[in-house]
């Protein structure tokens, strides 16, 4: 009602106005060099209002022309865009609900749709991935990656298909390249280390590392522990090589990572045992001891004199275990010394108290030889020994493989520094490499990362 109001005051004064201008036409005189027109001023005022609303129908017209015209019109760019969109966002939700098929067929309509968009490459190569077809694929991240603003998504898609196809050398390019991109991206600072690892470049693996580290990516427990499973491997290298020198200070700086790590501790001995430093590698041997008594330790231990007699070993071990003595491989270790010394009636109640604290079947073993040199009955020691849990081994906490000894890598798996000194299956996870999440699951499955 008051814009209606408004309305009927405003044509009020408009009739008010051209009334009194009718009454009053005036006089206009315009001249311009040798021209002149002579008009009343309501004339002018009525020409001028033609113009104006001639010059307002044009601009209609030019703006309806860009706007709506069809073919060219940008409201018809636009409904196309929408469109395209549209379609987008139904092929990620087909792709999420596992119709990769009916997903490519969408986002090859929005690509036709669209302007060129990063989603359209990396929806229709995953698709394709799952599709089985990974030439199309590598196609689409090829493209992703021209691209501003999907460039390390594209990188990260060719890498895993540079892994999936086993060319590991072109993944580790990748990787590089995808660091100059991002150096602070969490997820390339870890492939790239887990790269530089498999390729055993372990001075670049110890540089990404670091970077790891600085981002803090991974807590300072494991930081730790890594660097000294990468400074142990750096330190194999090198004395494969010949450097000695240099293998000694890596085992050293592995040390300094991981006290007692019982691998570094045996190689640095070994080396000094190599150049006759006998009385030098039974202190490291020694030391290390006294922190943590290690299977490892006690074979390295042997090796300071093989041909010495049994007695004299028999010493040895008690000097060895005296930091030590009640733990369970201090104790074994002397039943072995007392077995070889041929004091079996000594080494029988030390036998009984391991069995009854620490059961293994390593002292199984032992207490059925012991029974066999007694003449006592071996056959429910042979029973017990059928069910004895496992002696300590090295084994993968990732796939459950034993190896012969601790290295970087799992033989079976391949994951780094996954090996620990266990008495039991420890699988915490299915088996997988260093890169199980795939390039859009971080869109479609919450699960990953």
């Amino acid at each position: 009602m008051i814009r209606l109001s408004i309305w009927f005051v405003f044509i009020l004064v408009l009739a008010a106005l051209a009334a009194w201008l009718a009454d009053h036409p005036g006089l206009v005189t315009i001249q311009f060099q040798a021209f002149a027109v002579d008009t009343s001023f309501a004339a002018l005022v009525l020409a001028l209002s033609g113009v104006a609303a001639l010059t307002a129908l044009m601009v209609w017209f030019v703006g309806w022309v860009r706007r709506d015209m069809p073919i060219w019109g940008s409201n018809n760019i636009i409904k196309r865009q929408r469109r395209g969109f549209k379609i987008l966002n139904q092929s990620l939700v087909a792709l999420s609900a596992g119709d990769h098929k009916l997903a490519l067929q969408l986002v090859q309509q929005a690509e036709v749709l669209l302007p060129p968009q990063p989603m359209v490459h990396l929806i229709a190569a995953e698709a394709a991935t799952r599709d089985g077809d990974h030439a199309a694929a590598a196609k689409r991240y090829a493209a992703l990656e021209n691209t501003d603003d999907g460039r390390l998504l594209g990188l990260r898609g060719l890498l895993t298909e540079a892994k999936r196809t086993g060319r590991d050398s072109e993944a580790l390019r990748i990787a590089r390249v995808a660091f100059t991109e991002n150096r602070k991206s969490p997820w390339v600072l870890k492939t790239l280390f887990a790269l530089e690892v498999a390729a055993g470049n372990w001075a670049e693996a110890e540089t990404a590392l670091e970077k790891v580290a600085r981002e803090k990516l991974l807590n300072a427990e494991t930081i730790q522990r890594h660097r000294g499973a990468v400074a142990y491997a750096e330190a194999t290298e090198l004395k494969m090589k010949g450097d000695r020198p240099a293998a000694t200070k890596a085992l050293k700086r592995a040390l300094k990572y991981r006290p007692g790590f019982a691998p570094a501790v045996v190689a640095l001995a070994r080396l000094e045992m190599s150049s006759g430093n006998m009385s030098k590698a039974s202190k490291i041997i020694t030391e290390a001891w006294s922190k943590a008594p290690h299977a490892t330790l006690a074979a390295a231990y042997k090796e300071l004199d093989t041909a010495e007699a049994a007695t004299d070993w028999l010493k040895r071990v008690r000097t060895l275990i005296k930091a030590q003595p009640d733990h369970a491989e201090s104790l074994l270790l002397l039943v072995d010394g007392l077995m070889d010394a041929g004091e079996y009636t000594a080494a029988k109640p030390v036998l009984e108290r391991l069995l009854k604290e620490a059961p293994s079947r390593a002292a199984w073993q032992y207490r059925l030889a012991l029974a066999h040199v007694l003449k006592e009955d071996p056959d429910p020691i042979e029973t017990a020994l059928k069910h004895a849990p496992e002696s300590a081994a090295w084994r993968c906490g990732q796939c459950g493989h034993k190896p012969m000894g601790w290295a970087p890598l799992c033989e079976d798996c391949d994951m780094f520094d996954s090996l620990v000194w266990s008495n039991e299956q420890m699988v915490t996870g299915p088996r997988k490499s260093f890169d199980p999440d795939g390039t859009i699951a971080m869109l479609t499955d919450s699960s990953v990362l």
